[in-house]
């Protein structure tokens, strides 16, 4: 199976800090250890901020691909090589 542009584009922040925020409103922060097919997402020492301010620490966490809203990379993936192709 060929892997999409968008998950090529998540590959390339595998060694770094992203912020994820869900559906339901919370934000994870952590270091993104794993990008699945259906874009389910492994992090590793994150922290969880939800609406009403409280947060949490995970030493890894799993978030489910279709609950999903946004996920923000690093600025340093605008010099992945991969973009300049695009």
């Amino acid at each position: 199976m060929k892997e999409s542009v968008p998950l090529k584009i998540l590959n390339e922040g595998k060694p770094f800090i992203v912020t994820i925020e869900t559906k339901n409103g919370k934000n994870y922060r952590g270091r993104l250890i794993e990008v699945e097919g259906n874009m389910n997402c492994h992090l590793e020492n994150a922290v969880s901020l939800d609406s009403n301010g409280e947060t949490k620490k995970f030493s890894r966490i799993f978030l489910r691909g279709s609950n999903l809203k946004i996920i923000i990379l690093p600025d340093l993936i605008k010099e992945s090589p991969l973009l300049k192709n695009i």
